[in-house]
């Protein structure tokens, strides 16, 4: 007959803490003394002790699981964004489970609907995914943190970057370096000001009604020739539109570049062209991925404050899963940035 295997309780009485305390210990959260929690991986080690997930998730209906959405894991952007997301989730004793859905609006819907993704499997959602809708979020039951659900009344809570902030901000910078004709490098079309004020549900017309506030407020051009759209916002996209624009002989001194990814290969088709960044025209990103600190020049950038957007994203997240029966409210919350200077406006 096999040994009786040993439970949290055996370890509690041989530490002479609580069963409670050993759980946290365990699972690395906050709340355990450094000492305490060596004390308890020793004996669980001595003891041989081993999770029974199955018997744990049965008993408190939860796995511990949290999962992460987001469009895909290729762009730098995306990978901070994750890490931040699961070092957070991680540091509250939880699991993250990674998915993408590649910008569908179909991969997204099925995965929010699939049976095998929702119930018992996970605890909560975080969501950074194109197609998702409040809707079937709310339908699916589940509980669910959106990123950048930029609608003035959600129904679920979100958790937003600073995009007309930020974007104002990265303009105004570009006009104190002297930048008198600068081009706002989007996906969004060229919209009047009647259109911008409208309700958007994606970040695009919110950086650009910040833009478009910045070059107003100074007494600078906003009309469709300096709104630069392109369709998507990658380094090769970066390089196509540099290309262009260089072969045109566009005159823009500064440029305002809705994500680092796609400023980076701005500079690198401008390089190509022989155009000098930035004594020909000053460039500066949004996001704040790392790649920006080596690029040659280095990227000035509206740096998002991703460890403060997973705080409150995980904060959010645990206050539904921890009151199933619905005492809590959606709330929206806009993050900080941080204007980094670099060598690319200077």
């Amino acid at each position: 007959m096999n040994a009786k295997a040993p439970t949290l309780k055996d370890i509690a009485e041989e530490v002479g803490v609580t069963p409670m305390t050993v759980s946290k210990a365990l699972r690395d959260m906050p709340g355990v003394k450094a000492s305490t929690r060596s004390k308890v991986l020793a004996v669980a080690e001595k003891l041989n002790y081993r999770v029974n997930v199955q018997a744990s998730s049965l008993k408190s209906g939860r796995s511990g699981i949290i999962r992460i959405m987001v469009n895909e894991y290729r762009l730098p952007f995306y990978s901070q964004l994750i890490d931040s997301l699961s070092t957070e989730v991680i540091r509250n004793g939880l699991t993250p489970f990674l998915q993408k859905t590649g910008y569908s609006a179909e991969s997204a819907a099925e995965a929010m609907r699939s049976p095998y993704f929702s119930g018992s499997m996970f605890d909560g959602t975080i969501a950074h995914a194109s197609g998702i809708t409040e809707p079937e979020i709310v339908k699916s039951g589940n509980p669910t943190v959106l990123l950048d659900d930029c609608l003035h009344n959600p129904t679920v809570s979100a958790v937003n970057w600073p995009n007309e902030m930020g974007s104002r901000a990265g303009v105004q910078h570009l006009i104190d370096r002297g930048c008198r004709n600068i081009g706002i490098v989007t996906t969004c079309p060229y919209m009047e000001v009647e259109e911008l004020m409208k309700d958007h549900a994606s970040n695009d017309p919110l950086r650009l009604r910040g833009a478009r506030s910045a070059l107003v407020d100074n007494g600078l051009p906003y009309d469709p020739e300096h709104v630069i759209r392109i369709a998507g916002m990658d380094e090769l996209r970066g390089v196509a539109i540099a290309h262009k624009l260089a072969d045109e002989h566009a005159d823009f001194d500064g440029y305002m570049c809705m994500n680092d990814s796609l400023a980076l290969g701005l500079i690198r088709g401008f390089a190509d062209r022989g155009v000098r960044v930035p004594d020909d025209a000053r460039v500066i990103g949004f996001d704040g991925i790392r790649t920006g600190e080596y690029s040659v020049p280095t990227l000035s950038t509206i740096s998002v404050d991703l460890d403060q957007l997973a705080q409150i994203a995980v904060s959010q997240l645990l206050r539904q899963i921890e009151n199933p029966d619905g005492d809590w409210r959606p709330s929206t919350t806009t993050v900080g940035f941080t204007l980094i200077e670099r060598e690319s406006t200077r």
